[in-house]
């Protein structure tokens, strides 16, 4: 199980996250605290709680992207806050470490603001994380065609992940075209010799300089096409909240 919870807190910075995975910084979005501070073998861990960052004075006068956000009663069933995180100037980013696919490396920075929130039915999931980044001019096209050039770029790639060797595999799927100017999805597994893989389902799309972030993880199951159904949902919102978007 202390390994299921280490990979988990790896794959799991694809979605958002503040600094390297199981590091538990005060912006991490992710669902690192299992794997963080794991409980002994056998028994569950404890429950991460939502944590609740300072933001900075720029960020807080500048955008607020909250509103934007799911809510819980958006979400199915049983589906609880366990993290967020609202940053300015590339301290939540889109992207990961993953050496492996230079396409999935972080592409926010200076000058991007964003909103995010991760919910969770469980220790292990699923992990559901919506985050919604705006971007400088003209950034939100160049981040949307790196992140998308990582379906066909890296089909499948290794690497060592919190200590362990994980393949990875990833593979395209469909999402409305209707959603904004531009959309793409994809499944993302992370297989490892001890017979357990992580999924991740993600669906991104951009509305004029915003990119909507939606992630559905799971451990040792298939996920249900939640980020596909949510989508619209989360387009709408953004739509409705946020100007420009």
């Amino acid at each position: 199980m202390r390994m299921v919870h280490r990979l988990v807190g790896a794959l799991a910075a694809l979605a958002v996250t503040g600094a390297p995975a199981l590091s538990a910084p005060a912006t991490a979005l992710v669902p690192v605290p299992p794997a963080a501070s794991p409980s002994p073998v056998g028994s569950a861990p404890s429950s991460p709680s939502v944590s609740a960052p300072s933001v900075p004075a720029s960020a807080a006068a500048s955008e607020d992207l909250r509103p934007a956000l799911l809510t819980a009663a958006d979400l199915p069933d049983g589906f609880v806050p366990i993290a967020a995180a609202t940053n300015d100037n590339g301290a939540v980013t889109l992207g990961g470490n993953f050496p492996g696919c230079p396409s999935l490396d972080p592409v926010t920075g200076d000058g991007t603001t964003a909103a995010a929130v991760t919910y969770s039915k469980g220790a292990v999931g699923p992990y559901l994380t919506h985050a919604l980044v705006h971007f400088p001019t003209g950034g939100a096209a160049t981040a949307m065609d790196r992140l998308a050039a990582a379906v066909t770029t890296c089909k499948s790639f290794s690497q060592e992940l919190a200590g362990i060797t994980v393949r990875f595999t990833l593979a395209p799927t469909e999402v409305p075209t209707t959603l904004g100017q531009s959309a793409f999805g994809v499944r993302m597994t992370g297989d490892t010799d001890f017979g357990i893989a992580v999924t991740a389902d993600i669906v991104a799309v951009r509305r004029g300089e915003f990119v909507l972030w939606l992630n559905d993880m799971t451990v040792g199951t298939t996920p249900a096409g939640m980020v596909t159904t949510l989508a619209k949902a989360a387009a709408d919102r953004c739509a409705s909240r946020i100007k420009g978007c």
